[in-house]
């Protein structure tokens, strides 16, 4: 074969790219002029820099350059020749640079600088899209790093990228040609440097902020070469001509280094940056150094010059200048696309609607300025005054004007903020019946809103709270003080000194819904005070309701000071302000008449008269809110004024009533007067009792328009039946805005016991019951609830991508309203439910939808107690079947609220799979994408487990009224739970090491935590700030307990000793040494007059609490001694021990009763039964064995576990005994007849610990799987459970070699393995990530704990999953 032609020689890179480009750049400009791809190296190729490129060719930068001299001589020259021939400069400049590089660099170049201006307008526009491409990706990975100590927001550092591009592809063929530096740039390098596939977030850090500095310097210089260009020829120009070389020189070499990586192969350049993140900063120095030296020699450009010369390069200089700087911003744009994702976060800060001062709707009245000036002005005196005390209360009964002065001093604070002395920092103006406003949910992140506003530098504070926590809105009042406002505020880097005090104004304090958020308020507010940096001060007005008086009586004395507004000012002071404001008013009403009506109509200049105005005066006096109506009533326009005054004064003159019905019942009873027919009167009246009935019993206020919605009434007849009612009801021009009553009195007043029998009494329990119905009938309608409702593309779509528009679209206030509340208008209503009846057909067909809602509404927190409520109201008969659905409904969102609240499409797919056969939910709602074989049949044991704790849970115990769960955990935490609904309600922060002991005090009012950091804190459970911080251990402290009373705290530790605080002052009382060895154990005696301690030195010690003497040493056990319990009468003591025996012992005398003989393993566990007659013991030999205390007796062996036995615990009344083991397991036993009643299946690792609640309606359960149970005891339902996550173990290639096969899944690729890693799975791909299913990049179905599990594997459509329990579950998958 040896005269066989030889093989074409394989192009180069650069060939093939110059070929790809030329082929589309012929195709976008028939014009663009025919050159070879010898172009590069010929010195006889046509191109406007052909003398740079011949310089690329060589293979030293000494090669001299030879004219280009084209076939076509003698033709025209092109304009761009003709350009690049005047332009010999940048030419020069060019070349200089080429030449400066070395044959690396630019043997590396020379594949990548195009010839014609057309080939680089196409790489340009390619690189631009590869850049956008980029970008989005980086949005679809919401991807973030952190490069030179700051992080580094990848979507905007792409966007950069875009900006610089943009710029050269703006510029023009002209410009290319007249631009040594667009012309020079390794165009065909930079496009496939930003094409190249990039899966992890570092890579594509150094690929888009090394890409970003080189453009930006390149943007830089292109702008230094302008200036450049303007310049008349001297040395200094030469000067500035060298360093421009430099700088040029540098770009090129940064750029030469990355394409040098991408011409290795594509396996090795996956795990290799283009950049290292040294190169870049070393680069970015080097260039600013660079551009010092260029600007330094800018800057000589004018000297040596003529007057004229020198005028045009000062401009050219200004000019330069002011590129510049914007160039500078650009490049340093993160600081303030920082500041605007920091905008983005404080827009999550939800906040309560109408409750901030001037909120749109709510009332704007302030106090007249003849009015209450004495008094505002004592006000305005304690905002100013250096000394004043941090809290000022302001009470008065209601109608007194309270909230008008709250308005008054909020227009005043926020008036003095030019003087800088005093500002209004934040509002809350709380109203019942309003939503958010008659709550405490948001009431610190409505402060914290305003806030952010008032104070530099909170705003990022805050930020990085909400993305460290972004469910801190829905934690306990404490934790949201601590985190939204306290911790904040006491690192805010501002001088108290330099800045003015801020005054937060709270009105209307008695109208927060629950007493014990208000009592929680005013305790977190007494830290006012600490908050050294900012000077806080707290204006608060209320009536003075009992939960306000004994919360302001716990404050300090020096941190508050307080008013009686009726008291503080005087009777005649009150009646001339009354006065003055009717003067005022009155005078109003004369002028809109003679203004607005005929001249028969006006009214005398002194009307109403001296007379008259001292009887209102007197009959409003101290009520504001009486002076107001009264005037809003008279001063109808719609009415004759003289006709209005006539019929209050006629309800004065009847006497015998009250201030509330002379002000009210004239306006109730002109209503009649537009009627002369007593049917239509009666009409009236029926309509007045739903729509204002409607109005004054809504939770939260509609709109007409979604009044009109939930009632089905006309929109106008509406807007014509509440027209009469402006001075009682604030009803806007437009139907969108809520109606609301005035003042809360007008409510009571219409729900009043004494206006039943009137006709426009409203009856609270039949309203709600017709609201009820509303409601119901507008869910279940055409436009009500349906799965999906918003439309949304995939089942594992997260709530917190849904964008609130859209769910505001679908979602009316109407339906909201219906959703929220018409469980609270059962409960109201006192009706009692029963089988088929209106809730019974609505939760069969729409419970699952209705959940949906209540997710994207984000309340689905709130369905466990609408569940309860429901339970509650159910008939005692005919209700069989609604008790059932309802008992399976909770269990059902027992299980599933986790992921119901993350994807709200998760209620059709994974909670409905992973129910129980038998549900009667899963019955009405089978229809699903997905089938789990070997379904359980029934609800298991577990009610739920409690997610949270990210280390293993070393310590449960409860509340005395069983309304908290305390646990600490490895993670240094203390967790309180509400064991109702399984919601963590707050984290307690402090402890520096692992927690290993919680208690509570038996009042509730305290709990206590041991730690591994030596030291035991005590905290507050309400509002969970810390008490005390008990210091004098020197080892792990293993145990706390209080005594009975709660006079005394004892903690027992590793460095032998038990020490005794006083709780109240943290005070230690005594230090209890003895022990030689760590203790282990500790236990009070019923009573409290006795402690006992157990040891590793073998011993059992008694304490006297009260004394600190140690009593007695109890010698008898041979090895370390691991549990002690008094019996409840205190006249035994029981110790287990690694010796295997349990003993008895008589704490009076000290002397050893019993020594009982039977296990055949290490005693971890011991526990009397409440009537003293049993004793249960734990070893590690499995068995739980029961003892008569009396005899020493073994009564039964109880077997089943087939690991220790840890924990041992009885119910209060003794009819069960709980037994937790390393088996991981708890069971439940009859100790009268040793049955075993069930086994509790849940926990995946070791139980250590179980405990009854007070009442033995509720088992907790901690365990090393990091998770805290709570179950029925009485059903062995598990009621709350926790979370776990698991990774990929085995990967293998599919025979078709486009599918990637592990055990946690199937992924999907195309053939171009340069493309896999920077696209993500297709639409075929099925993968277990973390937690959940994925088709593609959306997730499809959640999967619960017991189902995650490293032991899966995929066949087809069919998932197997190897269960902790040895079961193996098959997961069937419907075809995408």
């Amino acid at each position: 074969m040896s005269g066989a032609p030889a093989p074409p020689a394989k192009p180069s890179i650069g060939e093939r790219l110059r070929k790809r480009f030329r082929s589309r750049s012929r195709a976008l400009s028939p014009t663009s002029a025919s050159v070879s791809t010898q172009a590069l190296i010929s010195p006889a190729a046509q191109s406007p820099h052909s003398s740079y490129t011949q310089i690329l060719a060589s293979s030293s930068p000494s090669a001299g350059l030879v004219a280009a001299n084209p076939p076509d001589a003698g033709a025209a020259p092109s304009s761009s020749q003709q350009a690049a021939s005047n332009l010999s400069p940048s030419n020069d400049l060019l070349d200089d640079v080429l030449k400066r590089l070395s044959d690396g660099d630019r043997a590396t170049l020379r594949e990548y600088v195009l010839p014609t201006s057309n080939d680089i307008d196409l790489a340009v526009r390619q690189a631009l899209a590869a850049a956008e491409e980029k970008q989005r990706y980086c949005i679809e990975k919401s991807w973030a790093f952190t490069y030179a100590g700051r992080k580094i927001t990848l979507k905007e550092e792409a966007y950069k990228v875009v900006r610089w591009l943009n710029r050269f592809k703006a510029v023009g063929d002209v410009a290319v040609n007249a631009n040594p530096v667009h012309a020079g740039l390794p165009w065909a390098g930079i496009c496939l440097l930003l094409e190249a596939a990039v899966s992890e977030a570092n890579q594509m850090t150094y690929l888009l902020v090394g890409c970003e500095t080189a453009l930006y310097m390149a943007n830089r210089l292109t702008a230094y070469v302008e200036f450049l260009y303007g310049l008349p020829a001297t040395v200094a120009r030469t000067n500035f001509n060298a360093a421009l070389v430099k700088l040029y020189t540098r770009i090129l070499q940064f750029l030469a280094q990355a394409i040098r990586v991408y011409q290795t192969p594509a396996l090795i350049r996956t795990f290799r940056a283009f950049w290292g993140e040294s190169e870049i900063q070393e680069f970015e120095k080097e260039c600013d150094q660079l551009g010092i030296h260029v600007e330094t020699e800018a800057s000589n450009c004018d000297r040596a010059l003529s007057a004229q010369d020198r005028e045009r390069t000062r401009k050219l200089k200004q000019d330069l200048q002011s590129v510049l700087r914007e160039f500078k911003n650009s490049h340093q744009i993160q600081e303030s696309l920082d500041r605007m994702e920091i905008k983005l976060d404080l827009d999550k800060l939800p906040y309560a609607k109408g409750a901030i001062f001037n909120s749109y709707g709510d009332n704007h009245i302030t106090c007249h300025p003849a009015t209450r000036v004495d008094l505002l002005r004592q006000i305005q005196d304690w905002a100013q005054q250096a000394d004043s005390k941090s809290i000022f209360w302001l009470n008065g009964m209601a109608g007194t004007g309270k909230s008008t002065i709250s308005r008054t001093m909020a227009e005043w604070l926020a008036a003095q903020n030019r003087l800088g002395v005093v500002d209004l920092g934040a509002s809350f103006f709380f109203k019942r019946g309003e939503g958010d406003r008659g709550s405490a949910s948001r009431f610190f992140s409505t402060i914290t809103r305003q806030l952010v506003l008032k104070i530099p530098g909170l705003d990022d504070l805050i930020a990085n709270v909400i993305t460290s926590d972004p469910l801190i809105f829905d934690k306990a009042l404490g934790e949201q003080f601590d985190k939204l406002l306290y911790q904040p505020l006491c690192k805010v880097n501002v001088t108290s000194h330099d800045y003015p005090v801020l005054v937060l104004v709270v009105d209307a304090l008695d109208e927060c819904e629950k007493e014990s958020d208000i009592k929680i308020i005013l305790d977190l507010w007494s830290r006012i005070p600490q908050i050294t940096p900012i000077r806080l001060r707290l204006f608060l007005t209320s009536r003075p309701d009992l939960p306000i008086l004994q919360g302001i009586k716990k404050l300090p004395a020096d941190a508050h000071e307080h008013m009686v507004l009726q008291d503080a000012v005087p009777q005649t002071t009150i009646q001339d302000d009354i006065s003055t404001f009717l003067k005022d008013e009155f005078s109003k009403i004369r002028e809109n008449c003679e203004h607005d009506g005929p001249v028969s109509t006006a009214l005398e200049r002194d009307w109403p008269g001296d007379k008259v105005l001292q009887i209102l005066t007197d009959m409003a006096t101290p009520l504001f809110i009486v002076a107001a109506t009264v005037c809003r009533f008279v001063g109808d326009i719609k009415w004759s004024p003289r006709t209005r005054l006539e019929k209050v004064l006629e309800m004065k003159n009847l006497g015998a009533m009250s201030q509330m019905e002379q002000t009210y019942l004239p306006v109730l009873q002109q209503l009649s007067t537009e009627v002369s027919d007593s049917r239509d009167t009666e009409a009236l009246y029926q309509e007045f009792r739903i729509i204002v009935g409607s109005i004054v019993i809504l939770t939260e206020p509609l709109s007409i328009a979604s009044l009109a919605g939930l009632l089905k009434i006309s929109p106008n007849d509406i807007w014509y039946r509440l027209r009469p009612l402006h001075s009682v009801l604030r009803v806007p021009a437009n139907f969108e805005t809520p109606v609301r009553t005035l003042h809360l009195s007008f409510n009571e007043f219409l729900l009043s016991d004494k206006l039943q029998c009137q006709p426009f009494g409203v009856d609270g329990p039949a309203t709600h019951r017709i609201l009820l119905t509303k409601c119901l009938e507008l869910l279940s309608g055409p436009d009500g609830l349906r799965e999906n409702l918003c439309d949304l593309a995939f089942p594992g779509q997260l709530r917190r991508e849904i964008n609130s528009t859209i769910i505001d679209e679908r979602l009316s206030p109407a339906i909201q309203y219906a959703c929220r509340y018409w469980v609270h208008h059962t409960e109201q209503s006192m009706v009692q439910i029963r089988d088929e009846d209106e809730i019974h057909i609505f939760l069969q067909r729409h419970f699952l939808h209705w959940l949906e809602a209540l997710s994207l509404i984000n309340r689905i927190a709130e369905v466990i107690r609408f569940i309860g409520v429901l339970q509650s109201s159910v008939s005692v008969q005919d209700s069989d079947n609604l008790l059932a659905f309802l008992e399976d409904a909770r269990r059902f969102i027992l299980a599933h609220r986790y992921i119901a609240d993350l994807a709200p499409l998760q209620l059709y797919s994974s909670a409905i799979a992973f129910t129980p056969q038998t549900s009667i939910v899963k019955k009405f709602y089978s229809q699903v994408s997905v089938e789990l074989r070997k379904c359980p049949i029934t609800w298991g044991p577990e009610l739920q487990k409690l997610e949270g704790h990210t280390g293993s849970v070393y310590a449960v115990a409860f509340s005395q009224d069983g309304s908290l769960l305390a646990s600490g955990s490895r993670d240094h935490t203390v967790k309180l739970w509400n064991p109702s609904t399984g919601r963590e309600v707050q984290t307690l922060y402090g402890h520096a090491n692992p927690v290993k002991a919680v208690a509570f005090s038996h009042d509730g009012l305290l709990l206590a935590s041991g730690s591994n950091d030596t030291t035991v804190r005590l905290w507050n459970p309400n509002t969970g700030q810390e008490v005390q911080t008990l210091k004098g251990h020197t080892g792990i402290v293993f145990a706390v307990t209080f005594s009975p009373e709660g006079s005394m705290l004892a903690s027992g530790s590793k460095d032998q000793t038990v020490r005794l605080w006083n709780p109240s002052t943290g005070q230690e009382v005594q230090t209890l040494e003895g022990h030689t060895e760590p203790m282990s154990a500790m236990a009070f005696s019923q009573g409290g007059s006795l402690l006992a301690s157990a040891s590793e030195d073998c011993t059992v010690r008694l304490w006297n609490p009260s004394t600190g003497r140690e009593v007695q040493t109890l010698h008898g056990h041979n090895d370390p001694v691991n549990a002690v319990a008094f019996s409840q009468d205190g006249l035994l003591l029981a110790s287990g021990s690694n010796d295997t025996t349990v003993r008895l012992w008589n704490p009076s005398t000290g002397q050893a009763m019993q020594t009982l003989e039977g296990h055949i393993g290490i005693v971890l566990a011991v526990t009397f039964s409440q009537d003293c007659s049993l004793l249960a013991s734990g070893s590690y030999d499995k068995t739980v064995r029961l003892w008569e205390s009396s005899t020493g007796r073994e009564v039964r062996t109880l077997k089943g576990h087939w690991g220790p036995v840890n924990a041992v615990a009885f119910s209060p009344g003794g009819s069960l005994l709980a037994s937790g083991s390393g088996d991981r397991t708890i069971r439940l036993w009859n100790p009268s007849t040793g049955r075993e009643v069930r086994t509790l299946h849940g926990h995946i690792s070791i139980v250590y610990a179980v405990a009854f609640s007070q009442n033995g309606s509720l088992l907790t359960s901690g365990s090393y799987d990091e998770t805290i149970r709570l179950w029925d005891p009485r059903t062995g339902q598990e009621v709350q459970s926790l979370e776990n996550v698991v990774g990929v173990r085995t990967i293998s290639l599919a025979i078709d070699n486009k599918t990637l096969l592990t055990n946690r899944g199937a992924l999907s690729f195309s053939d171009e393995s340069t493309t896999l890693l920077g696209r993500g799975p297709s639409t075929h791909t099925i993968m277990i990530k973390n937690d959940w299913i994925q088709r593609g990049n959306r997730k499809f179905l959640w999967l619960p704990q017991e189902y995650r599990s490293n032991r899966t594997a995929f066949y087809g459509s069919t998932l197997a999953i190897g269960q902790t329990s040895g079961q193996v579950s098959f997961i069937e998958l419907d075809p995408p």
